[in-house]
């Protein structure tokens, strides 16, 4: 017993989020709780071993809506993941369906990496990488990309991680089914079982 709770208090999440109202991705952070968007995990400085960040809403810059998502990045590992700052969400996906996944950004600094992966829920698939640049935009950029999903596969996860010190904007973040454009594969459902 004493073994059991020693290690399960050494376990550190290696993401927050702060769950929103509804199921919608919430991709232009305009559902703000907690001074973050929700509906997303982030890469946060509770969470990231090495980094010194600030994820903000930033309503003075943005694309769409009325706030944008801003990273102030003075320290950083390069390794991604949970060991740099960023954020992800997974969603349900219908197998077969090819989404069209786009964004806008401002890049001043960073060098960063957007990539998608698809997968059953909890179980990596293919992995394929959006952008990876630290090319400066100083309006916004809008990036866009087209993934499959394998008939054996439901998920889609759509994560950012940032890998160098900088400051960086990311707004109306979108995922279209190109078939389908229904509800469902506009906004596709979360990974979580409760919002189907």
């Amino acid at each position: 017993m004493l073994v059991f709770s020693i290690v399960l208090s050494g376990c550190e999440p290696m993401s927050i989020m702060i769950k929103g109202d509804d199921c919608r991705m919430n991709g232009s952070f305009e559902k703000v709780k907690k001074g973050l968007p929700v509906n997303w995990y982030y890469y946060a400085p509770q969470t990231v071993p090495n980094g010194d960040f600030e994820i903000q809403c930033d309503s003075s810059l943005f694309k769409e809506g009325n706030i944008s998502l801003k990273f102030l990045i003075k320290e950083c590992e390069s390794a991604g993941g949970w060991h740099s700052p960023g954020f992800f969400k997974e969603f349900k996906a219908i197998p077969g369906e090819t989404y069209k996944v786009s964004f806008w950004v401002i890049n001043h600094g960073c060098s960063f990496q957007v990539y998608l992966q698809t997968g059953m829920k909890g179980v990596p698939g293919i992995s394929e990488t959006v952008i990876r640049t630290e090319d400066t935009y100083s309006e916004w950029k809008f990036i866009e990309h087209d993934i499959q999903i394998p008939a054996t596969n439901d998920n889609l996860r759509f994560e950012v991680n940032i890998l160098s010190p900088g400051t960086i904007w990311f707004d109306d973040i979108r995922i279209v089914g190109v078939k389908d454009k229904s509800e469902r594969t506009i906004y596709p459902y979360r990974g979580d079982e409760e919002c189907e």
